[in-house]
């Protein structure tokens, strides 16, 4: 290190001084939900927006070259790290280099992510009603998926398996997708959309190991999908992390979203995947709640939709009971609570939101 060289660079300034409105802002939206939605469909939006346009120029997932060279860059940081501590100046200014990169990032996930977690509800949004969900409400919900379902079930495409897979690119699925965002933008007040592409992980078996079948990652700003799982469960899950990527962050909220995103559509594939995946959600819950109900409506199943469910439970039971998976579910849940969710029990939420739709739409 030279003599002349000052401890703290302007890089490290800068990061500093973004930091601090950042959390200010962050500290104000958390006591206000109006500003909380001021902002995260404004500036927090524009910044996906931004994010998401520079990942949109490789055609490939970043989040995967990125976890692929992870080792690589670990490495490389322990090294300059251990070279810089040659002398007590050197490592002061490590370390506040590191640290100076850790709260640029942690700035950028507030933005793009953290106050996205306290905005308005999406049932007061869209003006759901209070609905307790009851064994009866379950059951009546769960008979009108499982129509919709029989209804699509041997309309769509399927393999020589039969199992449901459409010939479409997942540029073809995101378009399909967005295609039905224009309408919650300007029925229920959903923040200004903009146009991306969900990108399918080629490294779907590290994945699953990890019990992840999407992610959102706002530094590459991609919705990024698990190509592990068959095509209802990708499908969905697309509009799901599609639906973080445009600031919906609570995981109930983000995959009630996604059934309204992948159910008004007009393609049959993609509203077989909405129907498909929804069910499962409530008849887990009728499940719970009466056995007997449950095992009632579940036997009016087509068996064309039962052959895609055992070919996701086939991936579940492969790669989801391991020691990692368990890991990686507790970190989940733990980012999750401290963004003021239930953890991972917020994703099963979406039954609450859905017998509420259905309750008000009928």
């Amino acid at each position: 290190m030279k003599k002349n060289e000052k401890i703290i660079s302007p890089f490290d300034l800068i990061s500093f001084l973004v930091f601090i409105p950042v959390m200010l802002l962050y500290l104000l939206a958390s006591a206000s939900q109006t500003l909380a939605d001021t902002v995260n469909s404004g500036v927090s939006q524009q910044f996906r927006k931004i994010m998401a346009s520079f990942g949109e120029f490789f055609p490939f997932s970043l989040f995967e070259v990125f976890v692929f060279f992870l080792p690589l860059i670990l490495f490389l940081i322990i090294y300059v790290g251990i070279k810089r501590f040659s002398s007590l100046k050197g490592g002061i200014r490590f370390l506040i280099n590191l640290l100076a990169l850790v709260l640029l990032i942690y700035s950028g996930h507030i933005l793009a992510l953290g106050i996205g977690y306290k905005t308005t509800p999406i049932a007061e949004k869209m003006e759901l009603p209070e609905t307790s969900v009851t064994a009866e409400n379950l059951k009546e919900v769960m008979i009108s998926l499982c129509d919709e379902v029989n209804s699509l079930a041997d309309t769509v495409p399927r393999n020589q398996s039969g199992v449901f897979e459409p010939e479409y690119s997942y540029s073809e699925i995101s378009e399909k997708i967005l295609a039905s965002y224009s309408t919650l933008e300007s029925k229920y007040g959903f923040a200004e959309g903009f146009y991306s592409t969900a990108k399918g992980v080629k490294a779907g078996n590290l994945m699953s190991y990890l019990g992840i079948s999407g992610i959102y990652t706002y530094i590459t700003g991609e919705a990024n999908v698990n190509t592990a799982f068959p095509a209802y469960d990708t499908i969905f899950t697309a509009a799901h992390e599609m639906s973080h990527q445009r600031g919906v962050l609570r995981e109930d909220e983000a995959n009630f979203t996604a059934y309204l995103l992948t159910s008004t559509s007009p393609d049959p594939s993609i509203r077989y995947s909405a129907a498909l995946s929804m069910y499962g959600y409530i008849a887990s819950a009728l499940y719970r709640t009466d056995r007997e109900a449950y095992i009632e409506v579940a036997r009016g199943l087509s068996e064309s939709a039962i052959t895609d469910i055992r070919a996701s439970n086939a991936v579940i039971e492969k790669y989801g009971d391991t020691v990692i998976a368990d890991i990686s579910e507790w970190v989940n849940d733990l980012y999750l609570e401290s963004n003021g969710t239930d953890g991972v029990v917020s994703y099963s939420q979406v039954v609450t939101l859905t017998v509420a739709y259905f309750e008000k739409n009928k």
